[in-house]
């Protein structure tokens, strides 16, 4: 045995000393994989962050409504140089004050409940985004997985393939001692079995880079491999399309920005706050001792004129609601003819199934009588490999459709969520 045969030996060995861990390991189903990818998924958690942030900046608003408390203080000296300082009548000589003041908007009302029902919009809007990203990871995570399966049953298929061809190849090596067969009908079927070896490398490179693919996006740094078994999704469909989470984003814009429009014209409303102090004010040191005192009052505050930007914010809120009225409209048009097209892929492939189903079972049965027929020599290598070529075009086509299926039906669930 040359070097070249040699190498390809221990190469085809050690990929399949490789390639057995991956049916060796089992008990990681797709869920175990959507669970690994939710709880460890970046935006997601930014997404719950944000929720808390947005109760936190509610909070912080409403606090803006609240008494406000402050203590201020100051010494104060102003001295006269003969004829020069400053007027004393401005500044009495000097300051000395220590006051705890408090003041708190009471008008208008309206006013500080539309920004408490902002603030509740903005936080129901959060969480359907966190929904919605859930949906991306799901789907996402989902896909990846489907793909390995079917590479990790294309991989199947060419090693079971392989298999066969190096047990039929000893008969065919008897049959070509015995002249039944020519040394060159032996070579063709040796160079068939050579390029499925080279397929099986090729897909065991594919299946691990598809798994890494898979663990990356769902955070996960085990590096073990396992069989995965094809998942039957569930057909999911929400009876009201208004409770998608793509449509109930554009229903809490519309309430935000109709909200916003109500607050711009309760800030322009009269604002009423009242105001109270105590403490020490006093223009000397020494009179310090009877300078206590406090006062309260109210503060009246009505807008006349803003140079028209009153009038320009409503136009510039009016365009954001056409904006987001024509998003809505496209969504509501692309959904519906999405969807029935997803409907119509899905049953053709569930069709395409069927009709694999009957070819490979008769492909099966002539595969059957090909191994016989070569057995007694009494087949052509080339019509042999055909019918070889044909089990595993098959085979694959059918997988291929399965897979095909179920990405349909997770495309269209999470159109439906």
């Amino acid at each position: 045995m040359n070097r070249r045969k040699k190498y390809y030996v221990w190469l085809f060995a050690g990929m399949l000393m490789l390639a057995g861990p991956l049916y060796s390991q089992n008990g990681k189903t797709l869920n175990d994989y959507i669970n690994a990818a939710l709880a460890n998924s970046p935006v997601l958690k930014e997404d719950y962050a944000k929720i808390e942030q947005s109760k936190i900046d509610s909070s912080i608003t409403g606090a803006a409504y609240k008494p406000q408390l402050n203590l201020t203080g100051q010494a104060l000296v102003a001295p006269s140089y003969g004829e020069f300082g400053y007027d004393k009548a401005i500044t009495n000589g000097g300051n000395y004050e220590a006051i705890v003041s408090a003041t708190q908007i009471i008008a208008p009302r309206k006013e500080i409940k539309l920004n408490r029902t902002i603030s509740s919009y903005t936080r129901q809007s959060l969480a359907n985004e966190a929904r919605k990203t859930e949906n991306e990871i799901r789907k996402d995570v989902t896909d990846k997985y489907l793909n390995t399966c079917l590479l990790q049953q294309q991989l199947q298929f060419y090693l079971g393939s392989d298999k066969f061809l190096q047990n039929e190849k000893n008969t065919l090596k008897t049959l070509t001692d015995k002249g039944i067969y020519r040394m060159s009908d032996y070579y063709q079927f040796a160079v068939e079995e050579q390029s499925e070896r080279t397929q099986v490398v090729q897909l065991y490179t594919q299946v691990s880079q598809s798994l890494s693919q898979l663990n990356e996006a769902c955070g996960i740094t085990d590096t073990a491999t396992y069989t995965f078994v094809v998942p039957q999704l569930d057909n999911y469909r929400q009876a009201d399309m208004k409770q998608l989470s793509w449509y109930v984003k554009f229903q809490f814009d519309s309430l935000q920005l109709a909200s916003q429009q109500a607050l711009l014209d309760a800030q322009y409303y009269p604002h009423l706050s009242w105001y109270a102090d105590a403490g020490i004010e006093a223009s000397q040191p020494d009179l310090i001792y009877k300078s206590f005192g406090n006062s309260l009052g109210l503060n009246l505050a009505f807008p006349l004129f803003d140079g028209h930007k009153k009038e320009l914010k409503h136009k510039s809120l009016t365009i954001s609601e056409s904006i987001r009225s024509n998003y809505e409209l496209s969504y509501s048009k692309t959904y519906s003819t999405h969807t029935i097209f997803l409907v119509k892929q899905i049953q053709d492939a569930g069709k395409l199934i069927v009709q694999l189903t009957s070819e490979e079972q008769q492909v099966q049965e002539w595969m059957k009588v090909d191994e016989a027929q070569l057995a007694a020599g009494n087949i052509s290598i080339t019509d042999f490999l055909i019918g070889l070529k044909k089990e595993l075009e098959v085979k694959n086509d059918m997988a291929q459709a399965i897979i095909n299926q179920q990405l349909l039906q997770n495309e269209f669930n999470f159109w439906n969520h």
